[in-house]
């Protein structure tokens, strides 16, 4: 399991917002994921300090220990294959785990990219 904190935007001032195809891109990869449009920008107020941002929130990745995820782990396991097996039997990285919550509307792009590794497909 991996976790992440990512700050949530502000309840009373966040603002709708076109989500960056480019950004959703990086964000995804090398997953196809459809643009959301439910996305949100932070703004800021008093509530919030003027900062857009009030609390956090986790981003998760939870790779269950299967039979077949067993079997590829020995003293000089391919971290690849690992992975691809992984990905192939539903686990999710820590950055698509984020892009549900920007689809959702609790935090940016930007926070998700800030905090979470780079997805490594091998």
């Amino acid at each position: 399991m991996a976790q992440r904190l990512v700050r949530t935007l502000c309840p009373h001032c966040k603002a709708p917002v076109e989500i960056d195809e480019d950004g959703w891109s990086d964000l995804t990869k090398p997953w196809n994921a459809p643009l959301p449009s439910n996305a949100m920008q932070p703004v800021g107020c008093i509530e919030c300090r003027e900062t857009g941002y009030r609390g956090r929130a986790g981003v998760y990745e939870l790779m269950p220990l299967s039979e077949g995820i067993k079997s590829l782990i020995h003293a000089d396991t391919d971290l690849g294959a690992l992975r691809r097996q992984a990905y192939k039997e539903g686990m999710h990285s820590l950055r698509l785990s984020g892009a549900q919550k920007v689809g959702s509307g609790l935090t940016t792009i930007e926070e998700v990219l800030r905090v979470t590794p780079q997805s490594q497909q091998g």
